[in-house]
């Protein structure tokens, strides 16, 4: 099998690695490990570092690797089934140190006076202790850097190792390189050959770069590879009839509004109009920050389209927001003679009929709705252009329900949820990305402070100045009831059913709801109409207010346990208060101070800015916990990091489009094995 053809490792069974047989087969099978390529392409999660270092240098428990001798006899003790092997020894030359071994009782007749070790545990420098873990005998020379893979019951992370080594030993010179010559050259990286076999086993934190930065590069390229290809396929399938709007409908639409644009708004309308009198349809996603005014850009859209003579559907994910997108819809567009509906489960059947028909009849030009637009008796004229609200709370088949009522539909996806560079490239690289990055002239600043429970009183005191002055408050629970979450009571954080509890003792005079997720719909929108009226003083709520309309004269925000919660989700929320002329502030409850906890809060405190703090909340949290285990688009990368590899995603991303723009890549025998990875590729993950 010694010389098995490299595109056929895929092929090769991992039952003919030597020493792995059918019971090594199915605990493979368990990590997704079936052919001897799996095998070599699964990487370490990490790296135990046994490099010798003087323990002078030790302050604190850490883990450690030193050169040892044995001085006198170990001595060996049982408790029960478990034993502790104990010896003394002399780490170079100098420090007199207490070895401790559990449960490796058999080690004991190879511990005689004098015997050189090289041990690996972790050392506690104020007892002089170090219970080892891994045991060299004779001081040689050993790994600086040990694997450790994900393992399974019944396969250790060495015996991992210990099957890899051999597969590599066989087929290792079998890996085939999956990168361009050019690449490769241009970028000076390894060989994949190289670089899988120093992943596996590095000589130095040298060969560890190298090898990491040669296959992130691939993953990340190989990846880019099948996104560019699918936006080229879309861009060269679908050819529509270009929008003829008239020259002067921007500066009519500038000119209505009672604040200029800023420039990144500008840029957004202005990317937007690029698309929407193309002959390709748009399919742009529009993310900004809390307040930075994507509606604008948004009903800029629909205006252009109306004076292009076609219609445009604007689905939102509540009905609470479809009606705020229609009021500022209505109060916009309506004297520049745009005719703006509105349709949600809320409407009448005599009224939805009287829409449904001017729908059709092409005497609708904007209509704002939530699911309700997507139901088989909507019907338009000629619907031009489909636009999403918070665009990750549809599925990929709603959004596609919807354009599917017009041919060649264009489609803008609004997000206000900021996702760092990195993300936004893996998750939306198909999609042309306008970003607002800029406040509007006249949003307030919001200050934003950190109290423990202790200063709860503090807290409470202020909170019935702001509801005396006229003002409305906010208080955010992290649980619906008590006993949700593990270890509710010892963080401190209550309950929202129980905060409303408290808050209607604590504010006695004045009218408290409760806002939760398991409410049913038309009680959650009665709710808030009513924290809205201005009937409500108080709203103690969940997270459902994350996305929510917006109540000017909401001007202070207390949000309980909030090291729970991620950094952008604490800037979503704290969003909600300072959308009017009022100061405004936001207290985060919580006595996590210290570590990570603490130091994130503390970033919130010091920005506004959201896709800094997005940046921020990826690098303490990683982007599976900052996207949510709910979000499944987030591609998995065995090698590249989201958090670190920002620069070599965009050159992945950059090559990648070279590539696919070149018509040699289409024809060129060269290009063979990559044009294979498309064939499968059908439609745009992302629209």
């Amino acid at each position: 099998m010694n010389g098995v053809p490299s595109e056929h490792l895929e092929q090769v069974p991992v039952t003919l690695v030597p020493g792995v047989g059918h019971v090594k087969q199915g605990l493979l099978a368990e990590l997704d490990i079936y052919t001897v390529d799996d095998l070599l392409h699964y990487f370490p999660v990490r790296f135990e570092d046994r490099r010798p270092r003087p323990l002078e240098t030790v302050t604190e428990p850490a883990q450690v690797t030193v050169l040892a001798t044995v001085e006198g006899a170990p001595e060996l003790r049982w408790r029960g089934r478990k034993s502790v092997l104990r010896a003394r020894v002399r780490v170079d030359h100098r420090h007199l140190v207490t070895a401790m071994w559990f449960n490796q009782h058999y080690l004991r007749g190879r511990l005689g006076d004098g015997r050189v070790l090289r041990v690996t545990g972790r050392y506690d420098p104020d007892r002089r202790t170090l219970v080892v873990s891994h045991t060299e005998f004779g001081g040689a020379e050993g790994a600086a850097f040990v694997p450790v893979y994900r393992s399974t019951k019944g396969l250790s992370t060495s015996q991992i190792q210990q099957i890899i080594d051999k597969a590599l030993a066989r087929y290792g010179h079998a890996l085939s390189e999956r990168l361009p010559r050019e690449l490769v050259d241009k970028y000076r990286l390894w060989s994949h050959r190289r670089a899988v076999a120093a992943m596996h086993r590095p000589l130095g934190d040298e060969d560890r770069r190298q090898a990491h930065r040669r296959l992130a590069f691939e993953e990340f390229f190989l990846f880019q590879l099948q996104l560019q290809a699918l936006r080229a396929r879309r861009a060269h399938s679908e050819q529509r009839p270009k929008l003829a709007v008239p020259e002067d409908a921007f500066e009519t639409f500038t000119a209505s509004l009672p604040f200029p644009l800023t420039n990144a708004q500008l840029r957004a309308c202005r990317e937007t109009t690029s698309d929407l009198v193309g002959d390709r349809p748009m399919v742009r996603l529009l993310q900004g920050d809390v307040g930075s005014g994507k509606t604008w850009v948004a009903l800029w859209a629909a205006y252009a389209v109306t004076r292009a003579g076609g219609q445009t559907a604007f689905m939102a994910p509540t009905e609470i927001l479809a009606e705020q997108h229609h009021r500022e819809a209505h109060r916009r567009l309506q004297t520049l003679g745009v005719r703006v509906e509105l349709l949600t489960g809320r409407t009448p059947a005599k009224e939805r009929a009287a829409i449904l028909g001017r729908l059709a009849a092409g005497s609708v030009d904007l209509v704002i709705g939530t699911h309700a637009l997507l139901t088989a008796d909507v019907r338009f004229a000629r619907l031009e252009l489909v636009m999403t609200d918070e665009q990750h709370r549809f599925g990929v088949s709603q959004r596609n329900a919807l354009r599917d009522k017009g041919r060649w539909a264009h489609v803008l996806m609004l997000s206000a949820t900021p996702i760092p560079r990195t993300l936004a490239l893996a998750l939306y690289g198909d999609l042309d990305v306008s970003v607002l990055d800029e406040r509007p002239p006249g949003r307030k600043p919001i200050r934003t402070v950190i109290c423990g429970y202790s200063e709860e009183p503090k807290v409470i005191l202020r909170a019935r100045q702001v509801l005396a002055a006229g003002r409305q408050v906010y208080v955010v629970a992290p649980l619906i009831e008590e006993g949700e979450g593990e270890g509710d009571r010892a963080t401190g954080a209550p309950s929202a059913v129980e905060l409303e509890a408290r808050m209607r003792d604590a504010f006695a005079g004045f009218s408290v709801g409760l806002l939760h997720g398991r409410m049913p719909g038309q009680e959650k929108d009665a709710v808030m109409r009513s924290f809205a009226a201005g009937e409500i003083a108080v709203l103690v709520s969940t997270t459902v207010i994350e996305v929510g309309i917006d109540v000017l004269n909401a001007t202070l925000m207390v949000i309980y346990g909030a090291e729970r919660f991620g950094l952008a989700q604490l800037h979503q929320l704290r969003g909600r208060v300072g959308r009017g002329a009022y100061e405004s502030c936001c207290v985060l409850m919580s006595d996590a101070r210290q570590g990570v906890s603490g130091e994130r809060l503390r970033t919130l405190t010091a920005s506004e800015d959201g896709f800094y703090i997005a940046e921020r909340d990826l690098e303490l949290r990683g982007p599976g916990e900052f996207l949510g285990v709910r979000q499944s688009g987030l591609p998995e990368f065995s090698v590249g990091d989201l958090t670190t590899d920002l620069r070599v995603m965009e050159v992945a991303r950059d090559e990648a489009a070279r590539l696919v723009a070149d018509p040699d890549f289409w024809l060129l025998p060269k290009y063979a094995a990559l044009r294979q990875l498309l064939e499968d590729i059908e439609t745009p993950p992302s629209v």
